[in-house]
């Protein structure tokens, strides 16, 4: 890998950009070479832009409460690893809100495009991040997860948020947001993320 830290801290910002801060999920797909290969170690793998841009636009638009707030990444060699926090907004003003941790090991391949991509956060903290926000949203606003909220996107990594007056848009909303393949296609076979 012949790339520079600057080409690859540059493509990445993009990556980042184009995926979760604008949730355009297919664009970020269209950043991977057509063999890449998407590993979530709780749903399973998924290999090129087309399966890659499936997997992410179903399994986002059915958690549209949730968005990402980059916390830290580190770029060593052609890989980029990076921790976010995944975050619902409380439905009730000045309420904590409901998030779990993930972390992502990016592989960067060249004239920024991405080859491969793993992702691991522990199902159960989702569930309760899920959970929690439902029972609030049934006690304080039950139209909570349409309106997109996105409050705070953290202190930590200063241009990793969208530009004032950003509305959020996630690519896909509002479809059929089943991804479950099953253990016997290389997913555990739960949990959906709308669950």
């Amino acid at each position: 890998m012949s790339a520079s830290r600057d080409e690859i801290e540059k493509s990445f910002r993009q990556y980042y950009t184009v995926g979760p801060i604008n949730e355009d999920w297919s664009a970020l797909a269209r950043l991977f070479t057509a063999d890449a290969t998407y590993l979530d170690h709780t749903y399973g793998l998924f290999t090129g832009p087309s399966e890659i841009a499936e997997y992410l636009e179903r399994g986002m638009a059915s958690v549209p409460q949730l968005y990402a707030a980059l916390v830290w990444y580190n770029i060593d060699g052609d890989r980029v690893v990076y921790k976010s926090i995944n975050r619902a907004d409380h439905p009730q003003e000045g309420g904590a809100p409901f998030e779990f941790a993930s972390l992502q090991v990016i592989t960067y391949a060249g004239n920024g495009e991405w080859s491969s991509q793993e992702d691991w956060w522990v199902p159960a903290h989702m569930a309760a991040c899920l959970k929690g926000y439902k029972q609030a949203c049934a006690e304080f606003d039950p139209g909570h997860a349409a309106k997109m909220s996105r409050q705070d996107y953290g202190s930590w990594v200063s241009w990793a948020r969208p530009a004032p007056g950003h509305r959020p848009a996630p690519s896909r909303y509002g479809e059929d947001p089943s991804v479950n393949r099953g253990a016997s296609e290389g997913g555990v076979g739960e949990p959906t993320l709308g669950s």
